[in-house]
């Protein structure tokens, strides 16, 4: 079991508009989402007391890492537990893309 991470760096999160990700899915067919994955956890790689592999974002298959990983450093900037995340991102990433970027923005904004 992994220690719950600690925000380190409030400057790493940046806000991100929702509306404007989903436009940007749309648009990109679909590829936006493996670009934000990656930002996401360079971010939370950043902000967090987390090592995480941004890189992996960007392999097929080999992105559950990140997700998990992800999932893990979301925990603190979410009200969220790592498994509901995890499991959000695996069968609606809808939901889990909300809550984490939600909980970034709301980071950021502070």
């Amino acid at each position: 079991m992994s220690e719950i991470s600690k925000i380190t760096d409030k400057s790493a999160f940046t806000t991100g508009s929702l509306v404007k990700q989903v436009v940007l899915t749309i648009i990109t067919l679909g590829l936006y989402p493996i670009y934000w994955t990656y930002k996401t956890a360079k971010a939370l790689d950043q902000g967090t007391n987390q090592d995480l592999s941004p890189i992996l974002a960007i392999i097929p298959f080999v992105n559950i890492i990140v997700f998990w990983q992800i999932s893990n450093a979301a925990e603190s900037v979410t009200d969220q537990g790592a498994m509901p995340i995890f499991l959000l991102f695996i069968f609606f990433p809808i939901i889990s893309w909300y809550w984490v970027q939600t909980g970034i923005n709301a980071v950021a904004q502070q």
